[in-house]
């Protein structure tokens, strides 16, 4: 370390003392738990990769829909896409097959795969296939595609989006580590990953790489999809609308309507202003008008209606209607909507102009029912989802028995809860607020009107943290102490995943419900 009277170096000091640390590691065997734990922590990234490469195509399937819908809006955006899923690919086999390479040569065996190897413990082929073979050109090679990928995702985010841009630069950094104290040596990226360590570990790390180019990858396309509406109309919800010019036609007549499909935004309701009249605005943004039919005849109403464009400003469109006030027959009125739902009471109207409730005869296929005030609580046949039920109103008039009219009722499942977290199922938040969140809670979608209560049964947290895929469980909707420490320790950027969440509904049955997926802001 130093020659003659020259004294040692505080550097040189160090590097000696580092030499016979390593010499020291070196001589330890590696344990079998530790080895097999580096496999197990491999085996979830793998599992974490999936799920990612399923996003992908889904990203892609709606991106080439789209442009098959669109081409002069979407191809370019599908384009670039594109070029990333090409250079994703190649990055992601280019590090697949170091792996094999590295397996094969430690086990002198073409057979060896990357799921049956036997040197699992070996610490010397990773550094020398990555840092001492050409003068560690493998290691310089890896670095500049991984660098080249890093450029062409930042290429296509706005320099706006630095929470983006940032996960980029961190995820796919392969700048050496800084050291936590003043006076240590700076790690390199590439002793970081394949010196002294065991070659699962390596593999480990390696899987985490191919992890990040894959999440780079559905950000930025999912990003890039995005863009595509940029300063469009933002709809969330679309439904047929039938416009029928009237509901009375006379024998002999014509009956005339038009069909659309209607597009609205569920997040941002428009105005109604209706002449002489009030709206009420439901829960799904449809306004509702009531006007007495008190007289029969045809009828007019007038109004508008407000809302804002893209760029924020008001609109207005002039709206109106004719329609005529008829004697009716049979009035079958579901209270809530036009289905009847399985294992629950769902209440109806039924009821005939000129003919009393006591005069009424009911009868309803695939469903049991009954009379509860002015309503009739109807309950479906266990296991007949799927099915229909046919409502039949008879009356007793004048000694007979005449039937006045039916209606049919399709019978449907409850529907899924959605699982939310601070009233939120994705996107950015920030962990203080994450943070003080007491559960996981499962509720119904807006546009279903019963008052149904599911409770969140289970579900885990989940991160990568440190490299490494880390969950926590909680077997009840309460955020546990282990899942918020998980939290605290993950930085800005970092996802945060609530998954494999469980709910109980009131007919017993559990329901799994769809993961949660933050990005800490």
């Amino acid at each position: 370390m130093s020659g003659g009277n020259c004294p040692e170096t505080p550097r040189q000091k160090m590097i000696g003392m580092m030499y016979l640390f390593l010499t020291a590691m070196l001589a330890l065997n590696v344990s079998g738990e530790l080895l097999q734990a580096f496999q197990l922590v491999d085996k979830s990234i793998q599992q974490s990769i999936k799920a990612v490469d399923t996003k992908n195509d889904q990203l892609y399937a709606t991106f080439d829909a789209a442009e098959m819908t669109n081409p002069k809006k979407v191809k370019g955006n599908n384009d670039r896409a594109k070029e990333i899923r090409v250079k994703a690919d190649s990055l992601y086999n280019h590090i697949e097959a170091l792996k094999v390479r590295m397996m094969r040569m430690v086990d002198d065996s073409p057979e060896a795969t990357t799921t049956s190897f036997l040197g699992a413990d070996n610490q010397d082929i990773a550094p020398q296939v990555m840092m001492v073979e050409r003068g560690g050109a493998e290691q310089k090679e890896l670095k500049r595609l991984i660098n080249e990928y890093k450029i062409l995702l930042l290429t296509h985010v706005d320099p706006n989006d630095t929470v983006l841009r940032a996960t980029l630069e961190s995820s796919l950094s392969t700048e050496a580590e800084e050291p936590s104290q003043k006076g240590q040596v700076a790690v390199s990226w590439e002793s970081q990953k394949f010196e002294h360590l065991p070659l699962s570990a390596s593999f480990a790390l390696m899987s985490s790489m191919q992890s990040n180019v894959r999440t780079g990858q559905a950000d930025v396309v999912s990003y890039l999809l995005s863009k595509v509406d940029e300063g469009s109309y933002k709809f969330n919800k679309v439904e047929e609308i039938v416009i029928p010019r009237s509901s009375y036609v006379i024998k002999g007549g014509e009956y005339y309507a038009q069909i659309l499909l209607a597009a609205t935004d569920t997040l941002q309701f428009p105005e109604y202003n209706v002449i002489g009249h009030n709206i009420d605005i439901l829960n799904n943004g449809r306004g509702e008008l009531r006007i007495p039919a008190n007289s029969l005849g045809k009828k007019t109403w007038k109004g508008q209606i407000v809302f804002k464009d893209p760029n924020g400003a008001r609109q207005t469109r002039d709206i109106s209607h004719e329609y005529e006030v008829i004697q009716p027959n049979v009035v079958i009125s579901p209270v809530k909507m036009n289905v009847f739902y399985e294992a629950l009471e769902n209440p109806v109207e039924i009821s005939v102009p000129g003919v009393t409730g006591s005069q009424l005869k009911i009868s309803m296929t695939n469903a049991t029912f009954r009379k509860k005030g002015d309503e009739y609580i109807v309950k479906p046949k266990a296991g007949m989802a799927g099915a229909k039920s046919i409502v039949t109103v008879s009356a007793e008039i004048n000694g007979r028995t005449r039937r006045l009219g039916s209606q049919e009722f399709r019978i449907k499942k409850v529907p899924d809860p959605i699982a939310m977290v601070a009233g939120k199922r994705e996107g950015k938040i920030r962990k203080g607020t994450l943070l003080a969140q007491g559960g996981v809670f499962a509720e119904m979608g807006d546009d279903f009107d019963f008052d149904l209560k599911f409770k969140v049964t289970q579900f885990n947290v989940a991160t990568i943290k440190n490299g490494f895929y880390v969950d926590k469980p909680s077997k009840s909707n309460k955020i546990t102490e282990e899942q918020l420490d998980l939290i605290r320790g993950v930085g800005r950027g970092s996802r945060v995943v609530f998954e494999d969440i469980r709910a109980v509904g009131p007919d017993g049955r559990t329901r799994k419900l769809g993961s949660i997926t933050f990005m800490i802001d």
